[in-house]
């Protein structure tokens, strides 16, 4: 998935996991199938290192929080939820592990240097913690402590503020003008069985110059 497309800034409301999981149903011989997404999949050919970062991620996630945390691996990431509540997401690269907590970065006390405030990306609370192999060689202890820490204050904010895990928080970088509400527009997604998604969008003509030039920026 790109950077700025529109799971990446959606990615936690309800209708981008919809979307994500209308991705992983293809359609073969006229019959809708589901693919299914493990953790064998998530880590497949991904470096020794990582995988075991992962797994110890894992571990902590469901295991050392509190009883009820359920994951899903889904075809770009694995997300974690308590009653329905997104408290956490992973993404595996080749290269590093980045994972996704809904935590404010200026709260955060000396932020390690591989934490990043991730709300002027998303345009909601996050901070993305970005984790290199040669990160776990200085020291992986001290590491995982601040990253489990974290992991944790993210879990008991959502717990206290269930709406940071479904809705966009705060001012956003920039407010959409009124010809772009979603009362004005009609958006229709089709998701091909070859992996492109085709938009249709339904607006009165006296609005679609504005449009175009926005969607074209």
């Amino acid at each position: 998935m790109k950077e700025g497309s529109f799971v990446e800034y959606f990615d936690d409301s309800k209708i981008a996991q919809n979307y994500e999981d209308r991705k992983e149903k293809i359609e073969r011989g006229g019959l809708l199938k589901m693919q299914i997404f493990t953790e064998d999949s998530f880590l497949k050919n991904k470096p020794l290192w990582l995988k075991d970062l992962f797994k110890k991620v894992n571990n902590y996630c469901l295991n050392e929080i509190k009883g009820g945390v359920v994951v899903t691996h889904l075809e770009t990431y694995t997300r974690y939820n308590f009653n329905n509540l997104m408290f956490c997401k992973v993404k595996a690269k080749m290269e590093c592990l980045k994972i996704y907590l809904k935590l404010r970065y200026s709260e955060i006390e000396d932020p390690p240097k591989w934490v990043r405030d991730y709300e002027p990306v998303s345009r909601q609370t996050w901070i993305e913690a970005v984790i290199w192999e040669e990160d776990l060689l200085s020291n992986e202890t001290i590491l995982l402590d601040m990253l489990f820490s974290l992991i944790k204050k993210s879990f008991k904010r959502v717990i206290r503020h269930p709406k940071l895990s479904k809705f966009p928080v705060g001012k956003p970088v920039k407010t959409l003008p009124n010809f772009i509400q979603p009362t004005k527009m009609k958006f229709d997604i089709e998701i091909g069985t070859d992996g492109f998604c085709q938009l249709g969008i339904r607006v009165h003509r006296s609005r679609l110059t504005k449009v175009l030039e926005k969607l074209l920026e």
